[in-house]
This record gives C-alpha cells, structure tokens and sequence, in this order.
C-alpha cells in the first residue's frame, strides 16, 4: 500500500465502527506506581457499564461520509443493512461513488460470506488486507478527533451525547479528512 500513488487514496471509502461513552472511557489506562509506594487513589477514573453509544461511520479525503447509530450489538446482517443504506450514499455524496474502494478491518463481521457477497455486487473495489495485520485504518484517528471534540461537552444523557456526535462529526474538515 505504501507504493500507492495519492490518486488511488483519493477514491478509499475508510468505514469502521466505534463506542462512545457518556463520560470516561472503555480503554484500557495504566498507571506506574514504584513498588514501595503506596496507590494512589486520585489515579482512579470511574467507568459506566452500558452508558455508551456504538457507531458506524465512513469518511474519504473529500470529506465525512454518513454516521450511523447502532442499536444493540452489531453483527453481519446488521452490518450488511448499514452498507447498503449508507455506503452508496455516502459515496456519491463524496463524489466518488463510482469508483470507490472499501477499505475496512478484518472484523469477523466485515468478512463473512454474506457481506463479501453484499460487497461483489455493490463495491467497485474492497481492499484486502492481510489476516493479523495491525489495525492501520485512518478512520481511528478520526475517532479519537471526535472523541476530543466531543469531551469538551458536559453530556449526561444518550440523546445529548447522539446530538453532540452528529454535529461534530459534520463539522469535521475536508482539511482534516485530506490529511488523514
């Protein structure tokens, strides 16, 4: 992929899944302490089972695809509805709808039978990436910018946090989706 000229990035459709949180976060945060001392207690986050929000998102250098709320857990016929109301979509909204190239991870759910068919029929191109690759999709840095953008926000309820999301998720740059 490296080798790749920049016109061929142009035309990737970067689509992947994420949860926010109402408050704190689901990732893992590590401390060091020295082995004499004593824990500290202000090193303590607190953390919410089920007060998070699942989304799906797509993105390409010209700009932000569609986002979309996931109700439940995801699996492939979910995943498979959520492409094909918003892939397309999304890609002509981008200019490139057709002649885009899928790009998206080795989740179990994003290779099965059924979606690879969906995705024959549907996508001009998927990129194949190799089993057991490091997950190298950009659109985990556009997570972690919502994510920022988001937590300047006092949110306390599901409502507010979708509210917030989608507004920052529009407002995010060509600028930003160029470089990324």
């Amino acid at each position: 992929m490296v080798d790749k000229v920049i016109s061929f990035w142009e035309s990737v459709i970067f689509v992947d899944e994420s949860k926010f949180n109402i408050f704190g976060s689901d990732r893992r945060i590590t401390v060091s302490k020295k082995s004499n001392k004593e824990f500290n207690p202000k090193n303590i986050l607190p953390t919410v089972k089920y007060g998070g929000i699942m989304v799906w998102g797509c993105f390409a250098a010209s700009g932000m695809g569609n986002l979309v709320f996931i109700e439940n857990n995801m699996d492939q016929y979910k995943y498979t509805n959520i492409l094909k109301e918003n892939l397309k979509i999304s890609a002509q909204k981008l200019g490139i709808q057709n002649t885009f190239k899928l790009y998206q991870d080795n989740d179990p759910k994003h290779t099965v039978l059924n979606v690879r068919l969906w995705q024959l029929y549907n996508c001009p191109k998927v990129i194949k990436i190799p089993p057991y690759s490091l997950d190298l999709n950009p659109i985990e840095n556009v997570w972690h910018e919502l994510e920022k953008r988001t937590r300047i926000h006092d949110i306390s309820s599901k409502e507010q946090l979708k509210a917030v999301l989608t507004k920052k998720w529009n407002k995010i740059e060509q600028s930003y989706t160029k470089k990324n």
